[in-house]
C-alpha cells in the first residue's frame, strides 16, 4: 500500500504556517496571541474560529472544529490526508513522495479477511461432530439453529492453533497479529486467542465481523467471557452488538430495547422482539449514548434482575439524560436476566412489561428503597442524586426530575434549592466551560472529569515543571474518561517540549480530534499547579472508594431486612471512611 513516509510528513507539518494556510479561506484579525475570523465550516455572524500561531492549531468554539493545517485542508477541500499533505507540500517546495511495499496489504482488507475466516472456522466447528456438546447447550438454552445461523454463532475448540493453522498467522507480522486480535504472539510462536468458548462474532453497522465474544464452554477458566481486545476495527465502547440487524426495527417502534449480554440479545430477537441491542461488552458509554440518540430519542433499559444491574442501569439512566435521550427500565425478577425471562414467561408478557417499563426515577427512588432511608443516609442519597440531575444540560428535563425528587421524597423547595446548590458548590471549581458551541462533541461536567480535564491542561502546558508534577503524583491509569485517558499517556510519553500540531494529528477521529484541539487551545489554569494537583488527586482517588462505600450500605440494608450479620460490611465501611477522609485534608 502506497504510503507517505512519517519523516515527510513531519517536515511538511513543522514547516506550515497555519496563519497562512487558514487565512487563504478566512479573513483572521489578531486578538492578544491567536487570530479569529468567522467559521468556515458553519453559518456564524460572530467570529468563533480561533487560530493559535504558537500552538499551529485551530478550532471553533461554535461548531467545535479542530485540527491542525493539515486537517484544516482536508476538511474545507474534503480531499485526503494524502492529497492535503501533497498540496501543503507544493505550497512550501518540499518533495512528497510514496513509498510502495509490494509485499504488504491494506491492514483493514487483511483485519476484515481474516475475521471472516475466523467467523467460518468457528460456525463450521459448531456444525459439526467436534461440536454437538456445545450445540446440544445452545439447544437447551432455548437457541434455533436458524437464529444460530443468522447470527453466525460459533466454537472454537479446545486447541491453540486451529486458526493460526487456518490463517497462516505465523507468516503474519508482530503488527498484523496484534491488530487482529484475534492471536497471542510468544517467544513460543503464535497462538489462538480463543479456544473451547461459544464464539459469538460482532458485527459492524454494514455487517462486517470486527471482533468477538467467547463464552467459555468445556473447560475450567475463571473468565466465564473473554472478548477481542480494541483494535483499529473495534472500540467497544462504539460498538452495540446486534445494531447492524435492528436499526430498522428501532426506528419503526421508535425506541431502543438496551440488555446486557449477547445471549439476551439473541433470546429476544428469536422471540421476535426485535428493536434490540447489547453493549459490547462494556458499560454504557457517553460513545454509545450519542450513538443511540442517532436511531431514536427512547431506550428501554432492560438489565439483568440483580444488584449488579440495578447499579448499572442506574449509571446508565443519567448518562442516557445527559445526552438527551429518555430511559425508562424494565427489571426481572430478582435472579433473572432477560434471556431467562422471555424464555420462562414469552414474548406477550415480556412486551407487556416493556411496554409498562418505570420512569427511570421511579426505578431509582425504588433500587435503592429511597422511601426507607433515614437521617445522614437519606442527606447522602439526596445529594448523590442531584448531583448526577446538575450535569444534564437540558434545563426542561433538569427541572421536570427536580419537581419529581421533591414530590416523591417529600422535600420542600427550600430544601431542594439548598441541596442543589450544594452540589453547584461542588462543581464550581471544575465547571468554567468553554464560550457558547452550536456542537458539542463530548461533555465534562461531573467533579471528576473536570479533574481530570484539569490534570490535562498542566500536562499540555508550555512549562516543563508543570507537566513534571502532574507526572510525579498521576499516572494515566488515574484517568477514567477515555479520551483524556489516551491523551494523558501520549503527553506523559511526549518530551519536555509538546507539539500540539503533532498531537491532534494522532487523533484520527474527526470527533476526538476536535474535542482534543479544544482542549489544548485552551491555556487558562485555574489556581496554583501544586494546589490544582492535589485537589484533583483527592477527587479522582476518592470516587472509586465512595462508590465502594454505596455498595456496601445497600448491601447492609439488604442483609438487615433477612436478619443476616452486618458486621463485617459495617467494619469495612469505617475502613473506607477512614482513607476516605485522608484526602479530604
Amino acid at each position: 500500500m502506497a504510503q507517505i513516509p512519517q519523516d515527510t510528513i513531519d517536515h511538511v507539518r513543522d514547516t506550515a504556517n497555519i496563519v497562512d494556510i487558514v487565512s487563504e479561506v478566512v479573513e483572521l484579525k489578531k486578538r492578544g496571541g491567536n487570530y479569529f475570523g468567522l467559521c468556515p465550516f458553519h453559518n456564524e455572524k460572530t467570529p468563533s474560529f480561533s487560530v493559535a500561531p504558537a500552538k499551529q492549531i485551530y478550532h471553533c468554539f461554535g461548531c467545535g472544529a479542530g485540527g491542525n493545517a493539515i486537517t484544516f485542508l482536508m476538511e474545507y477541500e474534503r480531499i485526503t490526508f494524502p492529497e492535503a499533505v501533497q498540496t501543503i507540500g507544493q505550497r512550501y517546495g518540499i518533495q512528497v513522495d510514496f513509498t510502495q511495499d509490494d509485499k504488504s496489504r491494506d491492514i483493514y482488507s487483511k483485519l476484515y479477511e481474516v475475521h471472516e475466516v475466523a467467523t467460518q472456522l468457528y460456525q463450521d466447528n459448531l456444525f459439526s461432530p467436534r461440536g454437538e456438546k456445545a450445540l446440544a447447550y445452545l439447544k437447551s438454552r432455548g437457541f434455533t439453529e436458524d437464529i444460530l445461523k443468522q447470527f453466525k454463532i460459533g466454537l472454537s475448540i479446545d486447541t491453540w492453533n486451529q486458526l493460526t493453522k487456518q490463517t497462516n498467522a505465523e507468516s503474519f507480522s508482530s503488527d498484523v497479529v496484534l491488530k487482529t486480535g484475534l492471536f497471542v504472539r510468544t517467544e513460543k510462536g503464535t497462538f489462538d486467542r480463543f479456544r473451547s468458548r461459544i464464539m459469538v462474532p460482532i458485527f459492524n453497522s454494514s455487517g462486517k465481523v470486527i471482533a468477538f465474544g467467547g463464552r467459555i464452554f468445556g473447560m475450567d477458566d475463571p473468565a466465564k467471557y473473554l472478548n477481542s481486545p480494541e483494535t483499529p476495527l473495534y472500540k467497544k465502547s462504539d460498538i452495540f452488538y446486534g445494531a447492524h440487524a435492528t436499526r430498522e426495527s428501532i426506528r419503526k417502534e421508535g425506541s431502543t430495547i438496551v440488555v446486557e449480554g449477547y445471549f439476551d440479545f439473541l433470546q429476544l430477537y428469536q422471540a421476535g422482539i426485535t428493536n434490540v441491542v447489547a453493549v459490547s461488552g462494556t458499560a454504557l458509554t457517553e460513545n454509545h449514548a450519542r450513538n443511540l440518540r442517532k436511531l431514536s430519542n427512547r431506550a428501554i433499559l432492560f438489565y439483568d434482575g440483580d444488584n449488579a444491574g440495578g447499579n448499572a442501569a442506574a449509571r446508565a439512566g443519567f448518562l442516557l439524560l445527559k445526552m438527551g435521550v429518555e430511559p425508562t427500565v424494565v427489571s426481572p425478577p430478582l435472579g433473572k436476566d432477560p434471556d431467562d425471562w422471555v424464555l420462562e414467561v414469552g414474548k406477550d408478557a415480556v412486551e407487556k412489561a416493556i411496554k409498562n417499563g418505570q420512569s427511570f426515577l421511579d426505578f431509582h427512588f425504588s433500587f435503592y428503597k429511597a422511601d426507607k432511608i433515614k437521617g445522614v443516609d437519606k442527606s447522602d442519597y439526596v445529594k448523590a442524586l442531584l448531583q448526577e440531575i446538575t450535569n444534564i444540560n437540558d434545563g426542561i428535563i433538569r427541572d421536570e426530575l427536580l419537581r419529581v425528587v421533591g414530590d416523591k421524597l417529600h422535600i420542600g423547595d427550600k430544601d431542594l434549592e439548598k441541596y442543589m446548590r450544594q452540589s453547584q458548590r461542588r462543581l464550581s471549581r471544575f465547571s468554567d466551560e468553554p464560550p457558547v458551541r452550536e456542537k458539542r462533541i463530548f461533555s465534562f461536567t461531573s467533579v471528576d472529569q473536570r479533574a481530570q480535564l484539569e490534570l490535562i491542561r498542566l500536562l499540555a502546558s508550555d512549562d516543563p515543571d508543570h507537566r513534571q508534577l502532574v507526572k510525579i503524583h498521576i499516572s494515566p491509569e488515574d484517568f477514567s474518561e477515555p479520551i483524556l485517558k489516551k491523551l494523558a499517556t501520549q503527553l506523559m510519553g511526549k518530551a519536555m517540549v509538546v507539539d500540539h500540531s503533532a498531537l491532534t494529528e494522532s487523533f484520527s477521529d474527526k470527533d476526538e480530534r476536535d474535542i482534543v484541539t479544544e482542549i489544548l487551545i485552551q491555556e487558562e489554569i485555574h489556581g496554583t499547579p501544586e494546589q490544582i494537583v492535589k485537589d484533583c488527586l483527592n477527587i479522582l482517588k476518592s470516587k472509586p472508594i465512595k462508590e465502594k462505600i454505596q455498595t456496601l450500605r445497600l448491601l447492609i440494608r439488604e442483609k438487615e431486612s433477612s436478619g443476616e450479620k452486618i458486621e463485617e460490611e459495617i467494619k469495612e465501611v469505617i475502613k473506607l471512611q477512614s482513607t476516605l477522609s485522608e484526602y479530604s485534608n
